[in-house]
């Protein structure tokens, strides 16, 4: 009933979380902090671009689904809790970010190449994926912690005596911890 079963789950979450979240850092930061190489379909193809981020983020948001569900339902039952600010703002992030991509494609349709570049900047992807990986991150490290506080409930709990040495009639008598009840004097020694 103690087994910490949360930090393996969150673990995995957060591996993924990370995972696609580098590759998305990679494609939306990449080439503009560190001069990192694009393929060269993503040459003049800046809708592509949105797209692959689009979709990066979107992976990252389904692995992290249960702030979506936690943070909703708080929001319904007018009992908002941290999952909700979590999923606003990263829903917040990602719905902004598709709207970006949309007004890019048409004004990419239109070639009006400033406005494409300008949109290209308005790309909030890989914040509503930040947001979503960091807080795992704090999520399992809390799971950890719980962890090995139930380790230490467990060490506790074999230090548990098996027996209890109790006064009955005057004599002392070892019994085991199942037997005692209700008005029986213990020995401590």
């Amino acid at each position: 009933a103690l087994k910490d079963k949360e930090t393996p789950v969150l673990k995995k979450r957060l591996i993924a979380s990370i995972g696609f979240l580098a590759v998305l850092m990679y494609f939306s930061m990449g080439h503009m902090m560190w001069g990192w190489p694009l393929p060269a379909w993503f040459d003049g193809n800046h809708v592509a671009m949105g797209l692959v981020q689009m979709i990066l983020a979107a992976i990252v948001m389904v692995i992290n689904q249960k702030f979506f569900i936690s943070g909703f339902k708080g929001l319904i039952h007018k009992a908002p809790n941290m999952d909700t600010l979590v999923a606003l703002g990263s829903t917040a992030s990602y719905g902004y970010s598709v709207y970006a991509l949309f007004a890019m494609t048409d004004a990419q349709m239109r070639m009006d190449m400033d406005a494409v570049m300008s949109y290209m900047h308005e790309f909030y992807f890989e914040s509503a994926a930040m947001i979503l990986t960091l807080i795992t991150v704090g999520k399992m490290l809390e799971a950890h912690s719980k962890g090995k506080t139930t380790d230490a409930l467990k060490s506790l709990m074999k230090l548990a005596p098996k027996t209890a040495v109790l006064l009955r009639d005057g004599k002392e008598e070892t019994v085991s911890i199942e037997q005692v009840k209700k008005g029986d004097i213990f020995i401590v020694k």
